[in-house]
């Protein structure tokens, strides 16, 4: 029998405690063991972690017993974002998914906070003055520092996702408000006198100020960096490049699917299910195309934020054919079948609830 989510948090942040993974949370944990977004309507959010290299093969452990013990459909592992031969790189995204209830869980391990490709801070810095939140029994990063990478990430935003940028700005001023010198050190420390120039404006609202600083920051950063490291920026920057290219044009995290249909009913059927795994934060898009339509630009781009292409085949090999199939959960079944098996399966082995569910009973 499957359990909710917030049973799945709690037990993974216990697990990690108990077994000693050097861990911290990076960021959105105010609402823990609920996911979702404070004062918002949205899906869920993701669980970002920091993991110490060492303990992540006992964490892909934790992961697939919480799987098992929790009746999880499929747990996979996308290295979409793990392609580069520099460990601060990478991102190791873990993806919990179920069919019934229809519900999905990401989490996402972290090795560094880069500027263009650069370590702001590895994972050895990121974990360094961690602290335990007795609150909600888990350990996170510290906040000082957890407030420097929403700067970079509110300058990142800039010049969409307002709401977001504001909700951003409001915690950090709020740290600032009751932890000013150590939160200002720090700043200082990583972004140099810039940052607290950039901090200052951002406190004052002078947005103009606020992103002409973060730029200058952020360009001393690179300088400094490039002068006390002279012989390892080359390779960063050249794996970084490689990276990219792979995550863009050759290995993206998303998907072309060559689809099979019977009629126009069972084709609405598909687009209904596709919007429902948008809806629970399964992808953040998804997109269709005739067979044989070229893809653009803005469909390799989308593909690797992890969009699936369902490009429907009237002949020939299709990848999900679903023309022999009228129940709707089946549908879904094979759907979520085909997305588990773009990647690295550590449990669940492409099967689905239909599936598991009698092998569970027998």
């Amino acid at each position: 029998m499957s359990v909710p989510i917030e049973q799945t948090v709690t037990k993974l942040f216990r697990a990690l405690e108990a077994r000693q993974i050097r861990y911290a949370v990076l960021r959105n944990y105010e609402l823990f063991p609920t996911l979702r977004v404070a004062n918002s309507s949205s899906p869920h959010t993701d669980i970002d972690l920091v993991i110490d290299s060492r303990d992540l093969s006992k964490f892909r452990t934790l992961v697939t017993t919480l799987a098992e013990e929790d009746c999880w459909d499929v747990l996979s592992e996308c290295d979409h974002w793990a392609q580069s031969k520099t460990r601060h790189h990478n991102i190791e995204v873990f993806r919990f998914c179920r069919a019934e209830p229809l519900e999905y869980l990401q989490i996402d391990v972290f090795h560094g906070i880069l500027i263009w490709g650069l370590p702001l801070a590895d994972e050895k810095q990121m974990l360094t003055g961690r602290i335990y939140d007795i609150e909600r029994r888990l350990t996170r990063i510290d906040p000082a520092k957890e407030n420097v990478h929403r700067m970079l990430q509110i300058h990142g935003l800039f010049p969409g996702s307002k709401r977001k940028r504001k909700r951003y700005r409001e915690k950090l001023l709020a740290f600032r408000a009751t932890n000013r010198e150590h939160l200002d050190n720090t700043v200082e420390a990583m972004l140099s006198s810039f940052g607290l120039k950039a901090i200052d404006a951002l406190e004052r609202n002078d947005t103009p100020s606020f992103r002409r600083n973060m730029r200058l920051a952020r360009a001393r950063f690179v300088l400094a960096y490039t002068l006390r490291n002279p012989l390892d920026v080359p390779a960063c920057l050249y794996n970084r490049l490689r990276e990219n290219i792979q995550r863009f044009c050759t290995r993206q995290c998303g998907a072309v699917i060559r689809t099979a249909v019977r009629d126009e009913a069972q084709r609405r059927m598909v687009r209904e299910i596709m919007d429902e795994l948008v809806q629970a934060s399964f992808m953040d898009e998804w997109r269709e195309h005739d067979q044989g339509v070229r893809l653009s630009l803005s469909d390799y781009k989308a593909m690797e934020q992890g969009c699936l292409i369902i490009e429907w085949t009237r002949n020939g090999y299709a990848q999900l054919d679903l023309r022999d199939i009228d129940d709707r959960k089946q549908a879904l079944d094979a759907i979520l079948n085909v997305c588990s098996l773009h990647h690295k399966q550590l449990y669940g082995g492409g099967r689905h609830t239909s599936v598991q569910a009698e092998a569970r009973a027998s």
